[in-house]
């Protein structure tokens, strides 16, 4: 069954939306008290030569991915709504701040596929003379094929539920003092595993200069998957101790880093509890009054949802570089690099292996009438893989058109 009817009509209401648009960052459609609501809109048509990830063999390879490579146009329509009141832009005071999004997925041929999720989030905070807090709760949904968290499992429905409470108290003009707590529950439709990441973190910072600011950290977690001993989960508790710096570089410069040490302690006999290197680096340049150029990096253990018994040691970095032509006109390239490896955390549990994931994504854009946006772009996708045993080996091309308008 075909859904270009759909699609089509779908496309013409959200183009027509865009052509009554007027700015991004302007004031709200309208107020309900002191609540502000913001409405928007977007719509988008990718061309898409490997919707499922499927093996780069094509099938030639026995026993691995489907027999060839299915391609589909994707049409995505997602109208949402937000609500803020307060001091929502800089958090400083009293905020509440509120978004949802419907994802409306279509293809072309592939009506199977088609998928519709909802995404939400909510938070709010504030400060009371020295202490800030703020607490929040999202629902993130997808059903696309994601490249490293299924490890080429196809599109595959998967909520992500992360709630948040982060706290500072002001020791003294130069010191602060954080607790933060956090739950990330991972809701996954078969064959993946649902998981829950619980963690509380403990922080004390100092200004040591004008333009730096360190600290020290002490995390503990637990780390809950499905499954049972027997099936060889990897049920964790882990402990981390980690410094940070935040680093004013320059006016144009900002640079924000985090390492330490963790140890995991693996709940399943005869498994073995490895200690490892953990770190998160950022950094944001302002290379000239047109360009912007922003770096992250990090190393860390994750819950592997694809294959039970597995941790996934994953290193990555990550670039995106935007420059404006002129008024309106943006371009833009982002991509990056990760290599995950899969540790089995004891006997009898899935092979161990190693899979590198590139990506690559230049992009123009224009924004038109104040409120409303374009963008036209390129994606390369490619993961390789020395588990021999499966089909997480995959390369794709995507090539899309992105609509929107935001009040």
């Amino acid at each position: 069954m075909k859904n270009t009817k759909t699609i089509v009509l779908g496309g013409i209401a959200a183009a027509t939306s865009l052509a009554g648009a007027s700015a991004q960052e302007s004031a709200p459609l309208f107020k309900i008290g002191s609540v502000e609501v913001r409405p928007h809109a977007a719509y988008s048509i990718v061309y898409d030569d490997n919707i499922f990830l499927e093996h780069k063999s094509k099938g030639v390879l026995p026993n691995k991915g489907n027999p060839g490579r299915d391609h589909d146009f994707v049409h995505t329509i997602t109208p949402g709504l937000r609500l803020n009141a307060g001091d929502s832009a800089k958090r400083q005071s009293a905020y509440f701040d509120a978004n949802y999004d419907l994802v409306v997925t279509r293809f072309s041929d592939t009506s199977g596929a088609d998928a519709i999720d909802h995404n939400g989030s909510i938070e709010l905070g504030g400060k009371l003379n020295r202490l800030s807090i703020a607490a929040s709760q999202t629902l993130e949904s997808r059903s696309d094929a994601d490249a490293t968290v299924l490890a080429a499992n196809g599109r595959v429905k998967r909520r992500t539920w992360t709630s948040k409470i982060d706290t500072s108290y002001e020791v003294s003009d130069k010191t602060t003092a954080g607790l933060d707590l956090a739950q990330v529950i991972g809701d996954y439709n078969a064959p993946l595993f649902d998981s829950a990441d619980r963690s509380a973190n403990l922080w004390l910072d100092h200004q040591v200069l004008p333009k730096v600011k360190m600290g020290v950290g002490a995390t503990v977690g637990y780390l809950q998957v499905d499954g049972s001993a027997a099936n060889h989960n990897a049920n964790s508790v882990y402990e981390q101790g980690l410094v940070r710096l935040t680093w004013s570089a320059t006016e144009k410069m900002n640079i924000r880093a985090k390492a330490g040490v963790e140890q995991r302690n693996i709940q399943q006999a005869g498994a073995n509890d490895p200690t490892s290197f953990v770190f998160a680096l950022g950094a944001d340049w302002k290379a000239s009054e047109q360009t912007s150029v922003s770096l992250t990096a990090e190393r860390g253990t994750k819950v592997s949802n694809s294959q039970l018994g597995l941790l996934n040691e994953e290193t990555s970095v990550n670039v995106n570089v935007r420059h404006n032509l002129w008024e309106g006109v943006t371009v833009g390239i982002e991509g990056g690099y990760s290599f995950q490896h899969y540790k089995p955390t004891g006997l009898g549990a899935a092979a161990p292996h190693d899979d590198g994931y590139l990506y690559a994504k230049p992009s123009l854009s224009y924004r038109f009438l104040e409120r409303a946006q374009a963008t036209l772009f390129y994606q390369y996708r490619r993961n390789d893989s020395d588990l021999v045993s499966n089909g997480n080996d995959f390369y794709n091309n995507q090539l899309g058109l992105e609509l929107s308008y935001r009040f």
